[in-house]
């Protein structure tokens, strides 16, 4: 699961990022999501939370 931040083409981390291969991009640099890709990695994460036990 890509963190909220990572990058929009290959869901990797800024800090952990340098240069990679995605196609169709090719070799890029980290670049920042979309605010729709934000959106849609933070929904993920909070559906795949588990649900607390009463």
């Amino acid at each position: 699961m890509a963190a909220p931040s990572a990058c929009r083409w290959c869901g990797i981390p800024e800090r952990e990022h340098a240069q990679r291969w995605k196609p169709p991009v090719g070799w890029h640099k980290w670049a920042p999501p979309t605010q729709q890709q934000i959106k849609d990695r933070m929904l993920v994460r909070r559906a795949n939370r588990k649900e607390p036990t009463s």
